[in-house]
């Protein structure tokens, strides 16, 4: 337990949001032409259902990346599968909070790397090689991503 939660429920219940596919489809922005480097972790991660028919300068904004630093020139989108396991994540709530670190925290200080996002959950694959991770959509600058989030199935 940490503050009253109890952290393996709330990552037992990613898990199984993960699972249903479709929007909850656990992915992966990356800056285009990004390849998986399986010497590498994952790092944070959202659910597809967000990123969806936006724009990479707007995908940037909703998790918490300076405006036009990473994904200016495009996104690749990843669907990370196999599914961490519990050990492989840790929870960070909401993009609003940078590394799950609310901005009114005594101490906080801002990364301007790393502004607070728009609110969009997010974990971090701290424990997860990006040998994990499979394109499925490249979206050019200026183009929103167009995905048939229904395509994407269950994973068991």
């Amino acid at each position: 337990m940490y503050g009253g939660l109890d952290i393996a429920k709330l990552k037992e219940m990613a898990i199984t949001m993960w699972r249903r596919g479709g929007g909850d489809t656990l992915v992966k922005a990356a800056p285009l032409g990004t390849l998986p480097d399986p010497g590498r972790t994952v790092g944070y991660c959202t659910t597809i259902k967000y990123l969806v028919g936006r724009t990479p300068i707007e995908i940037e904004q909703l998790v918490g990346l300076a405006r036009g630093s990473k994904l200016v020139a495009g996104v690749e989108i990843f669907v990370v599968d196999p599914l961490p396991t519990p050990g492989q994540f840790e929870l960070r709530g909401y993009s609003q909070c940078p590394a799950g670190v609310s901005t009114d925290t005594p101490g906080y200080i801002p990364n301007p790397g790393y502004p607070p996002g728009l609110g969009v959950p997010q974990w971090e694959l701290k424990g997860y090689p990006q040998s994990g991770m499979r394109r499925i959509a490249s979206v050019p600058p200026g183009q929103r991503l167009i995905y048939q989030v229904s395509t994407l199935p269950p994973t068991l």
